[in-house]
């Protein structure tokens, strides 16, 4: 009798364990989606001569992405998607405008302050596409700025909006903005990409592992408001591709510094602030 309560319990436990577990499959396939359509679009990337037909390829397969997510969040939230997306407060898309500024303030001045070298460049640049054939240059230029704002939304959607809230449900508000951070990095690394993986290393790493934090961090300090982290996500991404200054790193190691310090004063900004 005894032996068969205890095994009754341990096939308890691990029911009980399979069913936590499952709260991660939705966050997988979101990811795993999206790998796929990275991996679709690779190959047409380099069939298109025209950057007019890049941008309008990149933008659909966020359209694809944005609508799983709104799937898996209207199943597994259990709430309508109007209360994900209903603005209760202006003031924290105001925030998230002030907080995008701010931040890019403080990190041009520490760049400066470290002796970065700061170039002036042509406006519009379409940076890293200067090997592609430009139709209209405007339209080029507005299809970008779409790409990236439209980007910017959809992951603010399948990553705070719905990995985070979901895993930060069953294991607190730590793993939740961790684990919605290191999502939101790996679907930004192309796998396929050897040489592109190595520049990411080098330019890019600890910046979007810090900034997946923060947002993560200033979605749950706004109330789990989904526009006060696509403004700030959003308006970061603009300056991006609109801001006519290259920074060349004075050193590797100064750079990251540079990085991490930012958001940690971006922290603690939303900490003593909101």
């Amino acid at each position: 009798m005894q032996l068969f309560y205890k095994q009754n319990t341990k096939e308890r436990v691990f029911m009980a364990s399979m069913k936590d577990l499952r709260i991660f499959l939705g966050p997988l396939l979101l990811l795993i989606v999206s790998y796929v359509i990275y991996q679709l679009r690779y190959p047409l990337w380099f069939s298109l001569k025209y950057v007019e037909s890049i941008f309008f390829m990149l933008i659909l397969s966020y359209l694809a992405v944005f609508l799983l997510a709104l799937f898996l969040l209207k199943k597994d939230s259990k709430k309508s998607l109007l209360s994900v997306f209903r603005v209760n407060s202006h003031r924290m898309i105001l925030v998230g405008v002030v907080f995008a500024f701010l931040y890019q303030g403080i990190w041009y001045l520490m760049s400066f302050a470290i002796g970065d070298k700061f170039a002036s460049t042509s406006f519009p640049s379409l940076s890293g596409y200067e090997s592609y054939a430009v139709y209209f240059l405007p339209l080029a230029f507005a299809l970008q700025l779409v790409f990236v704002t439209f980007g910017s939304f959809v992951e603010e959607v399948a990553y705070r909006g719905y990995v985070q809230t979901r895993i930060s449900s069953k294991y607190g508000l730590i793993v939740g903005i961790l684990t919605a951070s290191l999502f939101w990095f790996l679907q930004h690394i192309q796998f396929f990409q050897i040489v592109w993986i190595e520049n990411f290393t080098q330019t890019r790493f600890l910046d979007l592992i810090c900034g997946g934090i923060f947002i993560g961090y200033f979605f749950f300090k706004s109330k789990e408001n989904i526009w006060s982290v696509f403004s700030f996500h959003a308006l970061l991404d603009i300056f991006g591709v609109s801001v006519p200054l290259v920074v060349t790193a004075s050193s590797f190691v100064a750079s990251q510094l540079v990085n991490v310090l930012s958001y940690v004063i971006m922290i603690l900004l939303v900490y003593y602030l909101l």
